[in-house]
């Protein structure tokens, strides 16, 4: 008996022994959890604050981008301006390039020769003479004026057909104004101009000219066609016949008027100038 109750007595020992060992372990476990939340926690409080760092960081960065953005529009206008400027300018440099007169190939010494006085015979002077050219920039089609001369006719005595237009000066004393006309068509299609319609224009008064009356057959302008071939140049006279009332009325504030190329061409004529041009153009000193 004695020894069975040694036993049980072991027995009992080992179980309350082995409860109490189990309770500590779960003692153990349940506060390595509780530790591994709380240290979880801290991280995640931890990693909190970093995230607004961030966050207020990424503003700060934008906020610096607005502030910069207009100073850098301004400058990227600034440079742009620039830009532009020199675009206009290189536009105008190249127009000016092309509006350059033509040269004329006929000399001064022979323009100066009166193709008048062996019409009308007579007292022939020349009263204004200019070599300043006058320059119709067209564009496709431009007109230079070399050089004009205004000659004065009086006591005409030689017999002139009565059927001629130059008749008008062997009745009467007046005027011949001569232009050096030069055209140039400057693309590769044909262009018609019709020179005539080149007007003198006074104080309630307008003249059109002739391209023949006074003219020299191998002064005549394109040989008085109204057709311009294609990359050519063409040159001659055009003549203004005047009585001295009509010349009187001219001289006061004179003008010239070329129409333009588009009032002869149908389809216009493309990148053609709009309107008439119209220059001083003095015949009196």
């Amino acid at each position: 008996m004695k020894k069975l109750s040694l036993v049980f007595l072991i027995l009992g020992i080992s179980l309350l022994t082995a409860c109490g060992g189990g309770n500590d372990d779960n003692a153990d476990k349940k506060e390595q959890k509780e530790t591994s939340k709380n240290t979880e926690v801290e991280k995640n409080n931890a990693k909190k604050p970093n995230s607004k760092e961030n966050t207020d960081k990424s503003t700060e960065k934008a906020q610096e981008k607005t502030e910069d953005t207009p100073e850098k529009n301004e400058a990227s206008i600034k440079n742009e301006q620039p830009n532009k400027e020199e675009t206009t300018q290189k536009a105008e440099t190249n127009t000016e390039k092309k509006a350059v007169p033509a040269a004329s190939s006929i000399s001064l010494t022979t323009f100066n020769q009166s193709t008048t006085l062996p019409i009308t015979g007579g007292n022939v002077t020349t009263v204004y003479n200019s070599t300043s050219p006058k320059m119709f920039f067209f564009g496709p089609l431009n007109i230079t004026i070399s050089k004009y001369k205004v000659e004065s006719v009086v006591g005409s005595d030689k017999q002139i057909d009565a059927y001629s237009p130059e008749s008008y000066l062997g009745r009467r004393d007046g005027y011949v104004v001569t232009l050096d006309v030069i055209i140039q068509n400057t693309t590769n299609s044909t262009i018609s101009y019709k020179a005539d319609h080149i007007s003198l224009n006074g104080k309630g008064i307008s003249k059109g000219g002739s391209l023949e009356n006074f003219i020299p057959v191998d002064k005549q302008l394109n040989h008085t066609s109204v057709v311009f071939p294609g990359m050519t140049k063409q040159e001659g006279y055009v003549t203004y016949m005047l009585n001295n009332e009509d010349y009187a009325k001219l001289k006061q504030g004179t003008t010239i008027t070329a129409n333009n190329p588009n009032d002869f061409n149908s389809p216009a004529v493309k990148g053609t100038t709009k309107g008439n041009i119209t220059v001083n153009f003095p015949i009196s000193k």
